[in-house]
């Protein structure tokens, strides 16, 4: 009986965390993309570079609170690798890039949706 109450009380402390962790993600995720979508691309498309940078860098400060929590419960590989594009977005908009930085602000949100799918409870993300 008590290896079945410390199992308990071991399984809790691992999906607690995580099932918070799983709501706050769910919550970042949403917003980056709706930002991105009805912001970040439409001004880069008109050419309004400096409502594209105002609406982008409204992802920015999130993001860095966000990869920081993120490590504790996903596969970093990926949230450095989505952290590179934001970089590059950011440069593009900077630069006044319209093709270079729609096709990234685009692939972002897939990899925001690559990044919601992948946190989910698995080995390859507790190891």
């Amino acid at each position: 009986m008590k290896n079945l109450i410390i199992s308990i009380i071991c399984m809790l402390i691992l999906t607690v965390p995580w099932g918070i962790y799983h709501n706050y993600s769910n919550k970042t995720i949403t917003e980056f993309k709706a930002i991105i979508d009805q912001q970040v691309i439409p001004f880069a498309e008109m050419g309004d570079w400096d409502n594209a940078e105002k609406s982008f860098n409204k992802i920015i400060k999130p993001w860095n609170r966000y990869k920081k929590i993120s490590a504790y419960f996903i596969n970093t590989d990926t949230v450095t690798d989505t952290d590179c594009r934001i970089r590059k977005i950011l440069y593009y908009i900077k630069t006044h890039d319209p093709y270079n930085s729609v096709a990234e602000a685009a692939d972002l949100q897939y990899r925001l949706d690559y990044l919601h799918n992948n946190e989910h409870p698995s080995p390859d993300n507790l190891l």
